[in-house]
């Protein structure tokens, strides 16, 4: 089974490639290396799926060139909880908070939560899938888009 702890030390790197990438230090390897080889995103705007790959490296990349125009400058992990599927297979509710700044210069600390579909691979957990709110409106809404 997936633990807690497995699952938190997950986060915590990821987390860390994160903000390496938002600090403009994106190392797009790391960064593919969290996820699995295909994966789903589930959010209001739809469902998509993908594949990792050069694709998924240039959509992180364009990502987080988005993310740091609007202003973000920090995640943090704050809580991980974990429902098992099966011995390989587990959801994870990761609890984030999102450190930005306001074009004018104002921070502003966004909270929210992802759910994220984990698996065990070749002995490293890896994500096949996330479902996720509608940030574009949370960014709306604080000032931020």
């Amino acid at each position: 089974m997936i633990s807690k702890t497995d699952a938190e030390t997950f986060f915590k790197t990821y987390e860390k490639v994160y903000n390496d990438a938002i600090a403009g230090n994106v190392n797009l390897n790391d960064v593919a290396g969290n996820y699995s080889t295909g994966f789903v995103s589930v959010t209001p705007a739809g469902v998509m799926v993908g594949e990792n790959g050069q694709q998924l490296k240039d959509i992180m990349k364009k990502g987080f060139e988005a993310y740091r125009a609007m202003g973000s400058k920090k995640m943090t992990c704050k809580e991980v909880s974990v429902t098992p599927i099966d011995q390989d297979h587990c959801v994870a509710k990761v609890q984030w908070s999102g450190e930005y700044e306001r074009k004018d210069k104002s921070p502003v600390t966004i909270d929210f939560e992802v759910d994220y579909l984990l698996e065990r691979r070749d002995g490293s957990l890896k994500v096949f899938g996330w479902i996720a709110g509608d940030e574009q409106a949370e960014f709306k809404k604080h000032g931020l888009a």
